[in-house]
């Protein structure tokens, strides 16, 4: 499969004066998705291969550049895609429990069916994964959105609709 490869030593450093590697590591965010991987799948959610305990990237050995590879693309923050195991794709959201204690509480009551309405344009929660074992780290399991410029309109309606709801008040 040629070069030798360790997943554990594939990550970006950011000591001065370490070997530059040629692109792709994770990322110290990326490490903390990797190191939960097996976590959120036992919950019945599979993180992109790039995170998996044994992934190896699929540019190496290959003249391919890692930036044109699917598991060359990465997460910047505290929120990561995921598949659901019915297929569903959904976003995942790392909350900081101590650091924020109010947003998984006032989300799960925007979220309910007592305030259930048309008006109400928050993100529902799917569901909340409460933090494993020694970790403050609660998950949040939403819906998969995509970016508004990347959803083009079809019908001068869907416009209309879409800036109705913008700027309701």
């Amino acid at each position: 499969m040629g070069s030798p490869f360790d997943a554990e030593t594939f990550v970006v450093s950011y000591e001065l004066g370490a070997p530059k590697k040629k692109g792709g590591e994770l990322l110290r965010v990326e490490v903390f998705w990797r190191k939960h991987c097996q976590f959120l799948k036992d919950h019945g959610y599979t993180l992109r291969p790039r995170y998996q305990p044994d992934w190896r990237p699929s540019w190496l050995d290959t003249s391919k550049d890692w930036l044109e590879s699917e598991d060359g693309v990465f997460v910047r923050g505290s929120v990561i895609d995921a598949t659901r195991t019915d297929g569903t794709l959904v976003m995942i959201k790392a909350v900081h429990r101590t650091l924020s204690p109010d947003e998984i509480p006032v989300g799960k009551l925007l979220s309910s069916e007592r305030l259930a309405s048309a008006r109400n344009h928050c993100i529902p929660y799917l569901e909340v994964i409460d933090p494993p074992e020694g970790s403050d780290k609660a998950f949040l399991v939403l819906p998969l959105l995509v970016p508004t410029e990347l959803a083009p309109f079809e019908t001068i309606g869907e416009a209309v609709e879409f800036f109705r709801q913008i700027f309701e008040v």
